[in-house]
C-alpha cells in the first residue's frame, strides 16, 4: 500500500491500522499468486517457473489488525503463496520443480523501506520465508513511476522469465497513470497488473471545474467522461449518475491500458462506509483472467459489483440504464450466481444467430469474459443449458455432434440449430 499519512512506518513504532477491507484485498493478491503459479505449472514435466513479483507501493511489511494484532503486508504475503504453491507442487516428488522468483519491492519514503528490510529480517529468522527467496528480495527507495523502466529492463533481460504480476496498491487513483500500466502490458508478453482505483473519491469530486478536469487527464481518463453531460445526469438520474460515470470510468480503464482482459469488482467496506475501490485485475492471457475471477467468486462476501448480472455494457447506454432493467446490487450469493449464468447464456444465444456463422467455444468465451462477473465454470454452464434448450448445435473440432455437457473445450465448435426455439 502506498506511503500516505495515514500509512507511515517507522523501526520502533507501532505499524499502521489495516481495515478489514484491505485484509480483502491482501487475501486476494496471496491466493491469486499461489493459485497462478499452480495453474502455470499445471503440467507435470515443466521443470521451472520463472517469475517476478513487483509490489509498487509496498509498505514497511506489517501492519496492525483492527483487533490488535499484527499482519503481514503485500510482500510477506506474495513470498508466502510462492512457499505455499512450491510446497504443494513437490508432494511426493524425488526431483523437485523449481519456482524462481525474482521480488522487486518499492516504496518512497526510506523509512518504509526500512521498516520492510528490518521486518523481512524477522521474518527469515522465524522460517516464515525461505533463505532462496529472500536473496532475491530487490528492495527500492524511490517513486515507482521512476524506476519503472528500470524494472521492465531487468525483467526483460530474464530468460523466459517475462511472467511477471505487477501489484499497485496506491492510496490515490490520481497515483497511476494508465499510460504506465499500458507499457508493462506492452513490453512484457506474460506481465499483469492487480490493482487498485479509487473510484468512489474520484466519483465524489467529479464536476466541470478545471482542477478536477486536470487530475483525471493526468491519469487518462479525461476523455472518457461526459463533462458536458455531468449537471444534467447528477439532476435527472439522482440514483444512478453514479453507476453511469462507472461505466465511462471502467471503458477508459480497459481502452488506456489495452488490456485484452479485465476484472473490476468492488470491494465492500465493512460497516456504515459507502462502497469505495475497485480492485482491478488486467491482463493479455486468458488463463491468469479466469484464475483471478475464480479467486473473485472464492471471496464472495466480500465483493459487490453494481452492473448486470450477465454480460454488461463498458460506457453508458440508455437502453441498459438501471432505471429500466431494475437491475439491484450484485453480491455474488446463490441468486446473483443464477442470475449471471442465465445472463451470459442469453448473451451467448443472442451472439451466435448475429454471427450467422459458427464460432469455437474459446472465442465465444474469451468475446465477453472483460465484461462479465462469470468465472470459466458459469460460462461452461450457460453454454450447457443453451444446449440443453436445443437452440445451439456443438461439434467436436473432430466433426462429432456433442450431448450437452458440464465441460466443453475450447476448440469445440457452436453454431445455431436449424429447429431452434425464438431467442429474445
Amino acid at each position: 500500500m502506498a506511503s500516505d499519512d495515514k500509512y507511515f512506518w517507522q523501526i520502533g513504532s507501532p505499524p499502521p491500522v489495516l481495515d478489514r477491507h484491505s485484509q480483502t484485498k491482501h487475501n486476494v493478491v496471496e491466493d491469486y499468486v499461489t493459485r497462478y503459479v499452480l495453474r502455470l505449472m499445471a503440467q507435470a514435466n515443466i521443470p521451472e517457473l520463472r517469475l517476478s513479483l513487483i509490489d509498487g507501493f509496498c509498505g514497511g511489511g506489517c501492519y496492525q489488525t483492527e483487533e490488535g494484532s499484527l499482519a503481514d503486508g503485500s510482500p510477506l504475503l506474495m513470498m508466502r503463496a510462492v512457499r505455499a504453491a512450491r510446497a504443494q507442487l513437490n508432494v511426493g516428488r524425488r526431483s523437485l520443480r523449481n519456482v524462481n522468483v525474482e521480488y522487486l519491492f518499492v516504496d518512497i519514503l526510506q523509512s518504509t523501506t526500512n521498516h520492510l528490510r528490518h521486518w523481512l529480517d524477522a521474518k527469515l529468522q522465524e522460517n516464515v520465508i525461505e533463505l532462496d527467496d529472500y536473496r532475491k528480495v530487490e528492495i527500492i527507495t524511490n517513486n515507482f513511476f521512476q524506476v519503472l523502466p528500470y524494472l521492465l529492463d531487468k525483467i526483460k533481460q530474464r530468460k523466459m522469465g517475462e511472467h511477471a504480476i505487477f501489484v499497485l496498491d496506491q492510496y490515490s487513483y490520481k497515483d497511476v497513470p494508465l499510460h504506465e500500466i499500458s507499457s508493462i502490458l506492452k513490453i512484457l508478453k506474460g506481465a499483469e497488473v492487480i490493482m487498485t482505483f479509487n473510484v468512489d473519491n474520484l466519483i465524489t469530486y467529479i464536476s466541470e471545474h478545471a482542477s478536477n478536469r486536470k487530475a483525471v487527464e493526468n491519469i487518462g481518463l479525461d476523455k472518457y467522461i461526459p463533462w458536458s453531460e455531468i449537471k444534467t445526469l447528477k439532476s435527472a438520474q439522482k440514483r444512478e449518475w453514479r453507476k453511469i460515470i462507472q461505466r465511462h470510468l471502467a471503458h477508459g480503464i480497459k481502452v488506456e491500458t489495452g488490456a485484452e482482459f479485465m476484472t473490476l469488482f468492488f470491494i465492500k467496506p465493512h460497516g456504515t462506509n459507502s462502497w469505495g475501490y475497485w480492485l482491478i485485475h488486467l491482463s493479455n492471457q486468458y488463463r491468469a483472467h479466469e484464475v483471478m475471477k475464480s479467486v473473485h467468486w472464492e471471496h464472495a462476501t466480500d465483493f459487490g459489483h453494481e452492473l448486470e448480472p450477465g454480460v454488461f455494457v463498458l460506457g453508458y447506454d440508455a437502453n441498459d440504464d438501471s432505471d429500466y432493467t431494475g437491475q439491484e446490487t450484485f453480491e455474488f450469493g446463490e441468486k446473483s450466481k443464477e442470475a449471471c449464468i442465465n445472463g451470459v447464456s442469453e448473451h451467448f444465444g443472442k451472439t451466435i444467430y448475429a454471427l450467422h456463422k459458427p464460432i469455437r467455444v474459446g472465442e465465444l468465451f474469451k468475446g465477453c469474459v472483460s465484461q462479465s462477473t462469470a468465472a470459466e465454470i458459469h460460462l461452461l454452464e450457460a453454454t450447457k443449458r443453451l444446449h440443453e434448450s436445443k437452440d445451439i448445435v456443438v461439434v467436436s473440432k473432430t466433426g462429432t455432434v456433442r450431448r450437452p455437457s458440464k465441460a466443453y473445450k475450447a476448440d469445440d465448435i457452436i453454431e445455431p440449430s436449424k429447429q431452434r426455439r425464438l431467442i429474445r
